[in-house]
């Protein structure tokens, strides 16, 4: 008996760690920012033009990138990164090959993590073309 409340007891305080460790993870979603992109640019295969976004992690590893009307529309897969975020503000990183920018990282808090996008096929085949892309920063301006 004393061996069973025991089993009990360790698996109730297993279950309480494991939901505390999940709860940080979780604690970025549902931040939404907005954004004015000034030149075209792709979200993985998918192609936009310059103008006004939000950019939101629905889940993690899953951003949405969505034009305020309501016209262009695309779902991102993301990778969890961590790098040291001197503008300690919301940005948006671009990577550009030739005339083609492509949506990079995503900063969405001002603390040092970020949403890596994974590259579509045509970003990957600009990248195998070229030795380096150029990489530009864009801060986010919040809709007022």
């Amino acid at each position: 008996m004393c061996s069973s409340m025991k089993l009990r007891s360790f698996i109730l305080l297993v279950l309480l760690g494991a939901a505390i460790t999940v709860v940080p993870a979780h604690a970025q979603i549902g931040i939404r920012e907005s954004v004015n992109i000034p030149f075209d640019f792709a979200v993985g295969n998918t192609q936009f033009t310059s103008g006004i976004y939000t950019v939101a992690e629905v889940q993690p590893g899953t951003l949405d990138i969505s034009s305020i009307n309501g016209q262009q529309h695309s779902f991102a897969l993301t990778f969890h990164g961590d790098s040291a975020n001197h503008s300690q503000h919301s940005h948006l990183v671009f990577v550009r090959y030739g005339s083609k920018t492509f949506l990079d990282k995503v900063f969405l808090s001002v603390e040092n993590d970020y949403e890596q996008l994974v590259p579509g096929s045509r970003e990957k085949q600009l990248a195998q073309r070229q030795k380096a892309g150029e990489e530009l920063s864009l801060l986010i301006e919040l809709a007022r």
